[in-house]
């Protein structure tokens, strides 16, 4: 067996007997709500997973995962009426693209989704300028806290996991 043969056949074992602990598994991205005037093609519709809440986004997504810096639990509202949300900070260009759209799609939603699922939906009431995003999350069988720190964590190990592919890219 050559040492070509030889390398081949020890990679194919490597890699058939160890997982790549460093691609990780959720991806999430954040999608606009179409508008009525989009075209068939351009659109598709999503469905949160507890309130099964049907909504029309963009086929592609205004936010990709390499944009999302992290997420943190918050909680909001008045004293009465608090909730749990998920707070998603973007980097610098996924916030300038935030800020452009949503100066035009006011009453129109944001939508957090992760590997082709909705979690998270966020009314648009006015221009977002600051690059953080407050997301209402789902999941089935947890309650809104659960959802909101199960999801966080989640989705902060893999926003690390993306962070060092890209950085590993530029060298």
């Amino acid at each position: 067996m050559t040492f070509f043969r030889l390398a081949v056949a020890l990679s194919a074992l490597l890699l058939a007997g160890c997982k790549n602990t460093d691609i990780p598994d959720e991806i999430a991205s954040i999608f606009i709500e179409a508008s009525p005037s989009s075209g068939g093609s351009m659109k598709q519709e999503v469905r949160l997973p507890v309130s099964q809440v049907a909504i029309t986004v963009m086929t592609r997504p205004l936010v990709p995962a390499e944009e999302i810096l992290g997420t943190q639990p918050m909680t909001s509202g008045d004293p009465d009426l608090r909730q749990d949300f998920l707070l998603v900070q973007l980097d610098r260009k996924g916030a300038i693209d935030v800020m452009n759209y949503t100066k035009e799609a006011i009453g129109r939603q944001l939508v957090l989704v992760i590997n082709d699922a909705a979690v998270g939906i966020m009314p648009i009431s006015q221009q977002i300028v600051d690059g953080n995003l407050m997301f209402h999350v789902e999941k089935k069988g947890l309650s809104n806290t659960e959802a909101v720190m199960d999801i966080s964590k989640r989705l902060n190990v893999s926003s690390l996991k993306i962070r060092k592919i890209k950085e590993a890219e530029r060298k």
